[in-house]
């Protein structure tokens, strides 16, 4: 009995930073969405899909993040709920593998990406990338490629404007956001599986104790505290 405490405990750890990542998750989803405007840089390299995504894999998260907890309470008694989650982890890391996956590729074809969505975005997007200079190590650009596709607005309003082209700059902001997500997402999966690892050690344990359980009560002995 003190043995699968012990393992409710260090279940009950994985767990919380389980939901933590789900929470954190949902919360800058939620806070990406509310803020998702016309002209905004990163609305051009994270799209409304991929933040909805993140949203509700975070959500989901948080929500099996419960089932594993309430399973966890009384792990014998509430075998089912532990394999639920159990199933459910799983099904949590395919997502993230695979939302990680996707942003990971879309590093790998920034520039001919970018070239063509270039073409598509408005011209206050378009400015915003031209006129950035927040971005350490890039000033002013006009244009994707050296003048090519314009906007003749604030420094490259001029025809004589000689600034180089913005596409070193829209790869290395993108490329900056792209990896922070996927290299969460990936650090995410580690967690969950450290989580995963935790719960079959709780389930087998407890398995272990119900056996116990059974043989005391052929012999005679009660238990009232069953966990």
């Amino acid at each position: 009995m003190a043995n699968l405490r012990k393992l409710q405990y260090y279940f009950y750890a994985f767990v919380a930073l389980y939901m933590l990542t789900g929470i954190g998750a949902l919360i800058l989803g939620n806070v990406w969405l509310q803020q998702s405007e016309d002209g905004a840089p990163r609305e051009a390299v994270i799209s409304r899909g991929i933040e909805q995504a993140g949203v509700i894999i975070g959500g989901f998260v948080a929500a099996t993040g419960l089932v594993g907890y309430w399973g966890g309470i009384a792990p014998v008694r509430r075998k089912r709920f532990l394999l639920a989650f159990i199933v459910l982890l799983i099904t949590v890391m395919a997502a993230e593998l695979g939302l990680g996956g996707v942003i990971w590729f879309k590093t790998l074809r920034m520039r001919s990406l970018f070239a063509t969505q270039w073409l598509t975005w408005p011209d206050s997007l378009k400015v915003a990338f031209q006129d950035m200079t927040s971005l350490s190590g890039y000033g002013q650009c006009c244009g994707y490629e050296y003048r090519e596709h314009v906007v003749r607005a604030g420094a490259c309003a001029a025809a004589t404007a000689n600034f180089p082209g913005c596409e070193e700059k829209v790869s290395a902001f993108a490329d900056g956001y792209l990896r922070k997500l996927y290299t969460s997402l990936f650090g995410f999966t580690v967690v969950n599986v450290i989580c995963f690892v935790s719960a079959v050690i709780l389930v087998q344990a407890r398995n272990d104790e119900e056996r116990y359980i059974r043989i005391g009560r052929k012999e005679g002995r009660t238990y009232t505290n069953s966990i």
